[in-house]
């Protein structure tokens, strides 16, 4: 019941929040109330969440539903998303901004139907908008992100395997699902798995499933993620984490659009597009022989590159404000704005984590503030206050005008001097704790750890990933 009522009041604050204490009392409040999205937890007192999703799909078809569970298992996000569930997730849920993401996405999703009009829905004057504009928003007015929108326009209805590259942050996952929206695939299942954060001894029976008896525990079949994404798009997101014997499977589905489950003696069909993701330098990794080429050029028929933040500094004003609104809106604080100083702090900064940084830095200075105005400084202690206050030209830089070294050269040295500088700072502020310093930077965890271990800087909490 504490869980219930945490999360009622952290969900309340953006969304109208009923919430029922057994299944049988939200059975009963379905058959009444108009709803938008509900979220299920699979062991519930009374009745099995999976019950509960299918009375719901009968007297609420236009609602979504995101099941929740602290015990996952592939077969039961299998089964959960062909009863018609949106999504799929696994307690504890340790970052709150994460939930709130994927409700808004079945709320947008849910609204987004013709004809929808649920108590949530009723308050949005767009609630019957077209499901184009569901889609997630690219946001920018840089020419290398209006490249992107066309290319996400171009690449929407093709089913050919698509690699989106970028540097963490950078946000290929909403890329990934702005293909997905925009597609004729739309309507069928969008699932996402991360290849770094699954053990190389699991990450295959994740895929493709294995039968039973197939290796030392496996005491039933067990159904792979191709399966449940079939008809739909597999996201395989840090796919350059992928090991090599797996990336020899991968690329089979690739070639004949077949899977075969560990153990099993036969393929079968699958309809599954595939889209991956990577920050890593392919062309290393090919020449040190830690990925195909031959899985490469199947992964990467469509291509989509994603800059830096600080390669495209005139966008961000515009995902600031972005950001700042959409965090005031959840915290009920509408109408508040940057001063010139702070957004002359944002724009002079350049955020080594992407737009994933830049959320967070904005959502702790509105968290500080009391106002309606944030200024410079209430945003975190590593943004310089104003361009004034900003460090000077780092050593590298004035070394390489003395001694001519090449602006691609001393730009990537300078770039990683600032790395190896933030990376110890903030590993100092957060005394060496990785999900901390996570956090704080914006940078994912599989990320972080990658960039501390090339600096060979000491952390702590390295075992929770």
């Amino acid at each position: 019941m504490l869980l219930l009522e945490t999360w009622r009041e952290m969900l309340g604050r953006s969304f109208d929040v009923r919430s029922y204490a057994d299944a049988h009392e939200a059975m009963r409040a379905f058959e009444g109330d108009d709803l938008d999205v509900a979220l299920l937890d699979v062991q519930l007192p009374g009745k099995s969440g999976l019950d509960l999703l299918s009375h719901l799909r009968r007297v609420q078809p236009g609602a979504e539903a995101i099941m929740i569970t602290g015990n996952a298992t592939v077969e039961m996000a299998v089964a959960a998303l062909h009863a018609g569930a949106f999504d799929f997730l696994q307690k504890p849920i340790e970052n709150p901004e994460w939930l709130l993401r994927r409700v808004a996405h079945a709320v947008e999703k849910a609204r987004a139907r013709p004809g929808a009009g649920g108590a949530g829905a009723a308050k949005s004057a767009g609630a019957s908008q077209g499901a184009s504009d569901a889609r997630p928003r690219i946001v920018g007015v840089s020419s290398a992100i209006e490249r992107v929108r066309a290319l996400i326009e171009h690449f929407a209805n093709s089913s050919s395997a698509t690699l989106i590259t970028g540097e963490s942050g950078t946000g290929k996952e909403l890329v990934a699902r702005a293909l997905h929206a925009g597609g004729a695939r739309r309507d069928r299942p969008f699932i996402a798995v991360n290849c770094g954060a699954i053990a190389d001894t699991l990450i295959e029976s994740e895929l493709f499933g294995h039968e039973r008896g197939a290796f030392t525990g496996a005491h039933a079949r067990h159904t792979g993620l191709f399966d449940a994404a079939d008809g739909g798009v597999l996201f395989l997101d840090e796919i350059g984490d992928m090991p090599p014997q797996t990336q020899v499977r991968l690329l089979r589905v690739l070639q004949e659009g077949e899977v075969r489950p560990v153990g099993a003696t036969q393929s079968h069909t699958v309809d599954v597009r595939v889209i991956a993701a990577t920050n890593v330098d392919f062309k290393r990794a090919m020449r040190d022989g830690k990925f195909r080429e031959d899985l490469y050029y199947r992964l990467s028929p469509l291509r989509i590159d994603l800059p830096a933040l600080r390669d495209r500094l005139e966008d961000i004003p515009v995902i600031a404000r972005r950001l700042l609104e959409r965090h005031a809106a959840r915290a009920g604080r509408d109408g508040v704005t940057f001063s010139e100083s702070a957004m002359a702090a944002l724009t002079a900064y350049p955020w080594p984590g992407n737009v994933r940084e830049l959320s967070n830095a904005i959502e702790f200075a509105l968290t500080l503030s009391s106002g309606d105005v944030i200024d410079a400084g209430q945003l975190p202690s590593y943004v310089p206050a104003s361009r004034r206050e900003a460090p000077a030209a780092p050593t590298v830089a004035r070394a390489a005008i003395d001694t001519e070294v090449p602006y691609s050269q001393a730009r990537a040295d300078t770039l990683r001097e600032f790395e190896r500088g933030y990376l110890e700072e903030l590993m100092r502020a957060t005394e060496g704790n990785l999900s901390a310093a996570a956090r704080r930077s914006g940078i994912d965890r599989s990320n972080l750890r990658r960039m501390l271990r090339q600096h060979n800087i000491a952390y702590s909490g390295g075992a929770q990933a």
